[in-house]
């Protein structure tokens, strides 16, 4: 794949940070350390940091799964604006020396330095098939490195399980004592009279008098004896346990509202409730395949944080209300909702609004209730919409309203007008100028490598010299070859909105449900809707589309909230631009 050519000067550094696997504590400050030895050689060398990181978790070496980060710089690396990759240590970015090989392949191809910033490492030339021999010789070493952690891992693993020791994430509601073993969680938090909520490690210390203490021992106790009378569903246990002001925590540890995911987790840890260590993770278990008998399961009760026969009983409600799903093979018959998972209920936002928290926003999923089909809220959240779902006629036609509402801004017609008379007023004589030119200085820059070829050829200049000069001129001609004016840029892509905004409406109208699915998420990357009224309350478009567009009333309704009547849009959350509307 060539580099791609344009005007860019190379000043970028590709800068990789990952976190690995580890169970050394010493070893949490790694991608601080990582990002100071980096942003150092950057300074050194005088290049503009790009940076890439995968630390939100482990992230292992031996593949890319998950290296969502890594993936991105990947792309960049045809830029012609990046001049080298830059990590830490050669295993930040593989531990395997194949993908290591077509790693230095790919930055010997677009002429990429790969630098290592770690102190006291010598580096390695990799521009050379001698240093590319040696980097893939210690990519090797990397590679057997890690296959030896995973064995140990692996074994560790076994032996834990051997000793009746669970692995992974404690159940919500526990935590491990010094030997590994299950124990209940002292851990819970605070709802307080405004009814906002902390977090805790012990209820030792009330933030103020009035604050009620919510152990979530004591909300996992609930929910396994709520279930077991084979009473209420999963869902009704998650509004109930809701209403009396029970929280589930998330993996970070902070307090959230439950729901029916979090009961479903709970009723599914049941075993290792009772001190069982089974081979697969609680999720994975296919209860309706069960065979055995329940007073047969290896409870323990010396290990179980709860009642043992309180366990039984919760395992034996939930093999008979289990059923197997049917196959059938591809689903033909499921529908395309087109505005499924883009469309967020208003207010479970204002709740992620205020607490700053972006993972408590709630899309909208699309279901068929008794032969109607519905968009429906996530299933056991309590956010304070009366109503949860609502038919996929009222929100399509409000989509379809939005749509009719929106424009090209203003100022972008203006900007339409003036290239109009910019056309106008050019001559070919200014244009077949320019043309010449550019013709003049690519030849005179081609001109140049043949020359610096033959002094190099005989010998009058060194071979980074020769480097120096065939860079700056395949540079100069790439400038050349790419130009074009920003405002010219700015026109295509205009006229590209303002064809689209042209035919949306009719499309929208026109096509099938899968078709409007691709529309709608062409032009728009999220919506929020209001349940209980029934309107769409917010939206941010498509980046390309953001830049021109506005709707028709969103200043009316700016003025009237309060908010800059300049601006017509508010923070719905951190990097989420939600332009205000107004539906007449």
């Amino acid at each position: 794949m060539p580099r791609k050519k344009n005007n860019a000067k190379r000043t970028v550094a590709l800068c990789y940070v990952r976190l690995s696997f580890t169970r050394n504590e010493n070893e949490s400050d790694s991608p601080d350390r990582q990002r100071a030895n980096i942003q150092r050689v950057c300074d050194e060398k005088g290049w503009t940091p790009e940076w890439y990181q995968d630390t939100g978790g482990h992230k292992s070496g031996r593949s890319e799964k998950g290296r969502t980060e890594w993936k991105k710089l990947k792309t960049r690396l045809s830029d012609p604006d990046v001049i080298a990759l830059v990590v830490n240590d050669r295993s930040r970015t593989h531990r395997r020396s194949w993908r290591f090989g077509q790693l230095l392949e790919q930055l010997n191809e677009f002429g990429i330095e790969f630098v290592t910033a770690a102190r006291g490492r010598d580096q390695i030339d990799t521009t050379t098939q001698t240093g590319r021999m040696m980097a893939q010789i210690g990519a090797m070493f990397d590679e057997q490195y890690a296959e030896d952690i995973a064995k140990r891992a692996r074994d560790s693993v076994a032996y834990r399980k051997s000793r009746g020791i669970s692995i992974g994430m404690p159940p919500f509601g526990t935590e491990r004592d010094e030997d590994g073993y299950l124990i209940p969680s002292s851990k819970g938090a605070w709802l307080l009279s405004d009814g906002s909520v902390i977090g805790a490690d012990d209820n030792s210390n009330a933030p103020d008098n009035d604050a009620i203490w919510r152990s979530y021992f004591d909300c996992a106790r609930l929910i396994l004896e709520t279930y077991s009378k084979n009473e209420l569903g999963m869902v009704k246990i998650a509004y109930t346990l809701a209403d009396d002001g029970w929280f589930f925590r998330d993996r970070k540890g902070n307090p959230r509202p439950i729901n029916r995911a979090d009961v479903r987790r709970v009723i599914a840890n049941n075993l290792e409730y009772g001190g069982i260590v089974s081979d697969q993770k609680a999720k994975d278990r296919r209860v309706w395949d069960a065979t055995y008998d329940v007073d047969d399961l290896p409870f323990n009760p010396v290990r179980a944080v709860f009642p043992v026969e309180l366990l039984k009983k919760v395992e034996s409600v939930r093999i008979k209300r289990s059923l197997k799903p049917v196959d059938n093979g591809i689903k033909r018959k499921d529908f395309p909702y087109p505005l499924s998972q883009i469309t967020f209920c208003a207010h479970c936002d204002e709740i992620a609004r205020k607490s700053d928290n972006a993972d408590l926003r709630s899309a909208l999923g699309g279901t068929n209730m008794n032969g109607t089909r519905r968009y429906r809220h996530k299933f056991g959240i309590k956010c304070g919409c009366t109503n949860k779902s609502v038919t996929c006629d009222i929100l399509e036609d409000e989509f379809a309203r939005l749509i009719s509402l929106i424009e090209i801004k203003p100022e972008s017609i203006s900007l339409v007008y003036e290239f109009a008379t910019q056309a106008d007023k050019s001559n070919n004589q200014t244009q077949q100028s320019m043309e010449q030119e550019k013709q003049e200085k690519i030849a005179s820059a081609k001109q140049r490598i043949k020359n610096t070829v033959t002094l190099f050829a005989d010998g009058m200049i060194t071979k980074d010299e020769y480097r120096r000069r065939v860079t700056e001129n395949e540079q100069e001609i790439a400038h050349w070859e790419a130009i074009t004016t920003e405002s010219k840029r700015v026109e295509l892509e205009l006229y590209r909105t303002m064809n689209v905004i042209n035919q949306f409406s009719y499309l929208w109208e026109h096509s099938k449900p899968e078709d409007r699915k691709g529309l709608a998420r062409h032009l728009f990357k999220e919506i929020v809707f209001n349940l209980d009224t029934q309107r769409i309350v917010g939206f941010q478009f498509q980046e390309w589309a953001e830049r021109f567009l506005v709707v028709r009333g969103a200043m009316l309704h700016a003025e009237e909230t309060g908010f800059d009547p300049d601006q017509g849009v508010k923070q719905a959350m951190p990097h989420r631009r939600l332009e205000l509307l107004f539906l007449p």
